[in-house]
Parts: C-alpha cells; structure tokens; sequence
C-alpha cells in the first residue's frame, strides 16, 4: 500500500510504500515528488497527481512510476487546476480539476462544467472532485461539489446524462455498489450518503442518509468492502470515521468511531483485514483492525501531510 504525502520534498513530501505488520505501518520504499493529491494503481503501475508543481503556472501536473518507485514518467499538465482525483481504464486516464470545474482526458481534451449550488461560499463556481468508470467500463463517471450534480460521460467525454443530490449537500466521492446497481455517493457539504440506481448511462436519485448533526464537518471518503455488505466513511470536523450496512438501497449506520486524529481526508482498506486512515492535519495515519466489519484503532504512523492511501483491492 501506498501513503501520499502532500508537501514539498524538502519538508518530507511524496509517496511512501508501506507494509503492515501486525497492525503498524513501516516504510519501505519512497519516492519524492512535489505535493501529491491523489493516486491510483493500474496496469502495475502508480498514476499519481501534484497540486501545482510547474514553475510558470499554477496548473496542477500528472505523471506514473511502477509500483517500486524505481523510475517516473515526464509530468504532463492537467489542463486545470488543484487536481484531486483520477481513474485509468485500459489506455486512457481521466483527471478531475477541482478549482477549474473540468474533467480532463489523457492531459489532452477538457470538457468544464458550468453552474453553481446553493451554498454561496462553497459552490459558487463547479468543482469536479471524483471520476470513476462505470463496471461496464462504457461510461465515465464525474461528481461535482459545485453543482450537487452527478455526471455521466461516454469514453470520449461526450455527456450521456446528469443527476443530482440534495441542494447545497455537494457531492463528493462516489462507489459502485458490489453487482454494479447502485451508486453510492458521499457528499461533503451536509456529510451523509446519497444513493442512486445506475441504469446504463443514467442514475436516478433515491435516497440520502444523514451521517451527523456537527457544526463544521464535512464528508470525505467513501469505501465498500469486497464482498459490498458494508460501506465506510470519513467525516472531517468531528473526525469520525462511520460503519453502514448496505442493502441495495437502504443504508443504516452501524458505527462510528474515532478516526485517531485530526481531519480524515482520505482512508482505504487493506485485504479487509485492515483501514488505513489519512488524518491530514495532524500529521498521522491511524491503523484499524476490520473484525466483522467493526473498527479498532490498533496502530499510527507519524507522516506530514497524509492526503491519501493506495491499496490493491
């Protein structure tokens, strides 16, 4: 598994490979780069994304390296600003910006979003913040905290359709459900967990479930377990990471607990054995043993800045 650390080299930041033994996380390998945002595995390689690292512009920048962090590709410009989420599918890579509102394709083609939500400080402008492809790989798909909307694309960016969360909710991240029918989808702004039934190329709104009452927090994460019963969720704010029961449609919160420190951006599970949570404020990445489903705090690791965590699921 992999750990991103979203600073300067100089201060620590890059990506480190990590193993976990009996609940500790240790470092094994490490690349420097210059403030990554967001990784993901394929085809045996990292795909990585750094919030701005060209010296005459503000755009952020994308590269890959194999899995040993041994070698890097050139960074190429992602046509936009504050990347914070990719997906690759076969030959092509899509990157989210989040200030410039746009979906990017192969650091080649950008299709921006337009409009604006109800939340005048949050949502006055799109703000792309998660693409995924769809099970059937046919379709991208593209959330937008901006707009409350829910973007589906085919391959070639066209859009195919839209749907929408609650006004003002701003969606976030998105899962598939295990047999690909559902869609479920965190959002940032009210945190809690929209769902929507996928019918091809569309996804119709069904329900959302309130995840907490706290003033100030706000959604982050949203990972299912590899059998699809159950889904996790970090709240940052009040700093909690939630357990639900997923059946179909209907959602039900069967824990939350502490996420182990300060702001949990972003969490992933390891061999359902384990959730590795991403605390960025306070510097530390917290380990927690899945036991039925349940969370435990058994481990920590001191790393500055903790954007992300890369597993193979």
């Amino acid at each position: 598994m992999y750990i991103l650390s979203c600073e300067k080299p100089e201060k620590g930041g890059g990506i480190y490979r990590c193993e976990i033994n009996d609940g500790n996380l240790k470092i094994n390998a490490y690349l420097p780069c210059d403030r990554p945002m967001y990784a993901v595995r394929a085809g045996g390689r990292l795909h990585i994304l750094l919030r701005a690292p060209f010296a005459n512009g503000e755009n952020s920048g994308y590269f890959s390296c194999p899995e040993d962090l041994s070698d890097k590709t050139d960074v190429r410009d992602t046509l936009g600003k504050v990347a914070c989420h990719l997906c690759v599918i076969e030959d092509d890579v899509y990157i989210a910006n989040y200030i410039s509102g746009n979906i990017v394709k192969n650091c080649e083609r950008a299709v921006a979003h337009a409009g604006r939500g109800a939340n005048a400080q949050r949502q006055e402008a799109p703000h792309t913040h998660c693409v995924i492809p769809s099970p059937c790989g046919k379709y991208i798909l593209c959330t937008d905290l901006g707009t409350d909307a829910l973007y589906i694309y085919d391959r070639e960016l066209n859009l195919e359709n839209t749907a929408k969360v609650p006004e003002g909710y701003g969606i976030r991240h998105i899962v598939f459900s295990k047999d690909g029918k559902y869609i479920y989808a965190i959002n940032e702004l009210v945190p809690s967990v929209s769902v929507f039934e996928r019918q091809n190329a569309m996804a119709i709104y069904l329900n959302t479930v309130k995840l907490t009452e706290t003033a100030g927090s706000t959604g982050a994460a949203i990972r299912l377990s590899k059998d699809g019963k159950f889904l996790y969720c970090s709240v940052r704010g009040e700093n909690a990471l939630y357990v639900l029961r997923a059946d179909g449609a209907n959602l039900t919160v069967e824990q939350k607990t502490d996420c182990g420190g300060d702001s949990p951006r972003d969490f992933n599970i390891i061999d359902d054995k384990f959730l590795v949570c991403c605390n960025e404020n306070s510097d530390n990445g917290t380990v927690f043993s899945l036991q039925n489903y349940r969370l435990k705090k058994v481990g920590e690791l001191k790393i500055c800045s903790p954007l992300c965590c890369v597993a193979e699921r």
